[in-house]
């Protein structure tokens, strides 16, 4: 438990800030890490940390290293390292990532992969649904 501690990001090395009231239709890009106070329309691919605050809104994909989610996302998450989920955090779509956090109260709709693997989350959905015809299917 206190090796993981100590793996945990800081997050205090933000380096951009998108205020409430802005919003951005299309991508959002950084090298750096970010956090979110506005609404994203768009991908948003972030090569360090990033936060989404209770005010954040992102609706598409969304790439980084670590992401700490207050506010909310719809759509599918591929996080290289720890994703937490606070108590006021909603995500709706799948998710991959290394470590995942969930504190009480938050929202998870949709599907979790965990490892270090840089693919695509995929739905189970259609595997699930694909055995239980085969299963109908062979009786």
């Amino acid at each position: 438990m206190f090796g993981l501690r100590r793996n945990k990001p800081s997050f205090d090395n933000i380096e951009s800030i998108m205020s409430p009231g802005v919003e951005i239709n299309g991508s959002l890009i950084s090298q750096g890490s970010v956090r979110i106070d506005g609404k994203v329309e768009g991908k948003v691919n972030i090569k360090g940390d990033l936060i989404i605050g209770e005010q954040g809104k992102v609706k598409g994909e969304v790439k980084a290293a670590n992401l700490k989610l207050a506010g909310r996302i719809e759509g599918n998450a591929i996080i290289s390292g720890r994703f937490d989920l606070s108590s006021s955090g909603v995500m709706a779509g799948d998710v991959q990532c290394a470590v995942f956090t969930i504190d009480e109260g938050g929202q998870l709709n949709g599907n979790t992969s965990m490892g270090r693997t840089e693919q695509q989350p995929s739905s189970g959905r259609n595997r699930f649904s694909e055995a239980g015809e085969k299963q109908k299917a062979g009786r």
